[in-house]
């Protein structure tokens, strides 16, 4: 009898163990699929990642081209966000409209962005029709029209995109400045990223546009991603049919970015008059998401974060959100912590804001909490509800390794490995000794005095001068009157 209930017991004791196991092997062997990718190079150069997605109805192209801003100076920056509008203007197959149509009428949307890195060019469509997204990417990139007119109205779409004007004077009167970015162009300074100043597309020419198509859009300086659902017997025809025959020719060599030393004197903008509210930002430099030291800026972020919410907030009740961030690309990023105040909190929050920072950069993070943190962000990236183009964002970060290497890095097995020594050993290596702060405030009495003073005084000069007047020509009209008065 003891034998049977022994048995019972070592039975029941391994179903139990393989259940707790199976949702285990399940997650693991679904999220390790994210990092399946197969990577090809065409022989004139393209290369080709595909990530196969076969619950999916959705075929997505997206084609990555290694120029973006940090290519260009301040005042042409916009050129290859300019460029990137300029090709879904039409092609020499396809007009504005029937670009956009085509992908539309078969269930999908077309999009671009430009960002510091590259551009990229996104068609999502149902995956029955591989060869419709396909064919019409390449006309994009093989035949564009490149028209004069198509020109004005990119450069006018763009204006209205960032919030600027063409009128140059309206812009300097106007003074618009965002605290963030001129954040950022401290973070980036010494590179072509480093504008405080909004910029626009106005002082660059059809010209330029067009030689930067021919220097920077050729094959070996694309990465086509394709995800979703489809077959690769047919991809690979529709292929040859199309970026294939796209010449082979050597891209202009790309000058690598390279970053000065940063002044980390507080910067300051101010609110509207009278607006209460204060944004206080912590900003430091970063590694890109391909460098071994990402997974502890994240910790580091995490922690940051969570010391800000519970101190300022939980305990104090000074703010409502304070939070902290990554927020990089694959080669250089920065870590921002943020939150909103009022006016009465402000000096508390930047001095809490210091605090925190400096706690970190001298004791780093527990272990303890780098083993809850690190579980977060694992926990995170496998609960995740992607579609293709967020799969697409993580394949762009990473499509020079699994170009050199043919195959994807399995993130959270590099994630598992992180402990506290390593955060803080990439803490004493990256973090500098004390932070940016930006603060966007209310002005004092004595900033809203000289603010509104001048116009005050100049308003009140015209209003005595007009007042005098006044008083002459009624003292006049009544001189006249007296004297006819006097006549009859």
């Amino acid at each position: 009898m003891k034998q049977f209930l022994m048995s019972a017991l070592l039975a029941g004791s391994a179903l139990v163990a393989h259940a707790q196991e199976e949702p285990a092997a399940i997650t693991d062997s679904v999220t390790r699929k994210l990092f399946q990718v197969q990577s090809q190079v065409l022989p004139n150069g393209l290369h080709v990642i595909r990530h196969h997605r076969d619950t999916s109805d959705t075929f997505t192209a997206q084609l990555v081209v290694e120029v973006g801003l940090q290519d260009f100076p301040c005042k042409t920056q916009q050129a290859p966000h300019l460029l990137e509008h300029m090709l879904f203007e039409g092609t020499q197959r396809f007009d504005r409209k029937a670009l956009r149509q085509r992908i539309r009428d078969h269930g999908g949307l077309s999009n671009g962005f430009t960002k510091e890195e590259y551009t990229h060019y996104t068609f999502d469509i149902h995956s029955d029709y591989p060869d419709i997204a396909l064919d019409t990417l390449y006309s994009m990139m093989s035949e564009p029209l490149f028209n004069a007119a198509d020109m004005e109205t990119s450069r006018q779409v763009i204006h209205a995109e960032l919030g600027t004007s063409s009128n140059q004077l309206q812009l300097a009167l106007a003074g618009k400045r965002v605290l963030t970015s001129v954040a950022k162009a401290r973070i980036y300074t010494g590179s072509n990223l480093e504008c405080p100043n909004i910029t626009t597309p106005d002082s660059i020419s059809l010209k330029r546009i067009k030689t930067i198509f021919e220097q920077h859009y050729v094959p070996a300086n694309m990465t086509l991603i394709l995800l979703g659902h489809f077959d690769d017997t047919r991809i690979d025809q529709l292929l040859q049919q199309t970026f294939a025959q796209l010449p082979a020719r050597a891209p202009t060599p790309r000058a690598p970015v390279e970053f000065a030393a940063i002044n980390y004197n507080p910067l300051q903008e101010k609110r509207a008059i009278f607006d209460p509210e204060v944004d206080v930002h912590l900003f430091i430099p970063a590694v890109g998401s391909i460098d071994p030291a990402h997974n502890s800026y994240q910790i580091a972020a995490e922690y940051l974060g969570e010391q800000l919410f519970y101190d300022v907030r939980g305990q104090r009740g000074m703010a409502y959100t304070p939070q902290a961030l990554v927020d990089n690309n694959s080669q250089y990023g920065y870590l921002q912590a943020t939150t909103r105040t009022s006016d009465r909190w402000y000096d508390d929050v930047v001095h809490l804001f210091q605090e925190k920072y400096a706690q970190l950069r001298q004791q780093g993070v527990p272990q303890a909490d780098v083993e809850r943190l690190r579980q977060k962000l694992i926990l995170e990236f496998e609960s995740k509800q992607r579609d293709n183009a967020e799969l697409a964002q993580v394949y762009r970060h990473y499509r020079h390794i699994i170009r050199a290497k043919g195959s994807m890095p399995d993130l959270v097995a590099l994630l598992q490995q992180v402990d506290a020594a390593q955060v803080k050993a990439d803490i004493d290596r990256h973090f500098p000794e004390k932070p940016l702060l930006a603060i966007l405030r209310p002005p004092t009495t004595k900033e809203i005095l000289l603010r509104i003073g001048p116009p005050a005084l100049l308003l009140g000069g015209i209003g005595v001068v007009l007042l005098r007047w006044s008083h002459r020509r009624r003292m006049k009209t009544t001189l006249t009157a007296t004297n006819a008065a006097a006549k009859k």
